[in-house]
């Protein structure tokens, strides 16, 4: 009986190692194939007559399964935060101006089309591709505060994250605890041109 019980707890601690193993992280030299980070690139613009016209790009903002879920009619909505300001060498920079932007996506099953919704207007766009390259390439206008002055350096930085809070409530609750949704970006940074 004795002898059972140790060939059970044998047979059960195989079985647990195998399992453990059998999961891609624990696989000895294996390394788990994480999603790239969400970021902000390609950052540009001018700044004169009391405004800066930022040009930036949302990168690596949508996983697969943000992709099915909008395809789904789940819509997704990011919040963007761009600030301006005079950049000063060996002191502080001085802001000039900042705005937040909102900018959503969700697919109307009756018309099937993506209804994009902007702080600027609305816009609809037959694929999701097409919804995809709109909801991440953007063009904000920042009313900025102060004298520009030609040839001085100016500089934008932005960061972006997923607003959760127009989800549902059993959606927030469930994709809370999901990975998969925690995007938000750093601060990125691109200089400003005065023309």
């Amino acid at each position: 009986m004795n002898a059972g019980y140790h060939v059970l707890g044998v047979e059960v601690r195989v079985l647990v190692t195998l399992f453990m193993l059998s999961l891609p992280g624990f696989l000895p030299g294996s390394t788990l194939a994480s999603p790239p980070a969400p970021g902000i690139s390609e950052i540009s613009g001018t700044i004169h007559g009391g405004e800066a016209r930022v040009r930036f790009t949302l990168r690596d903002a949508f996983t697969p399964e943000m992709v099915e879920a909008l395809k789904s009619g789940i819509e997704i909505t990011f919040k963007t935060t761009v600030e301006v300001e005079r950049v000063y060498r060996g002191w502080f920079n001085r802001p000039m101006g900042q705005v937040q932007y909102t900018r959503s996506v969700r697919y109307d099953a009756l018309a099937r089309v993506y209804r994009l919704h902007r702080d600027d207007g609305d816009e609809l766009l037959a694929d999701v591709l097409a919804a995809l390259d709109r909801m991440t390439r953007f063009e904000v206008v920042v009313t900025v505060t102060g004298d520009v002055e030609k040839g001085k350096p100016y500089r934008a930085r932005v960061r972006a994250r997923l607003d959760k809070v127009g989800l549902s409530e059993p959606l927030r609750s469930i994709f809370f605890f999901s990975s998969l949704w925690d995007v938000e970006t750093g601060w990125a940074r691109g200089d400003l041109q005065t023309p």
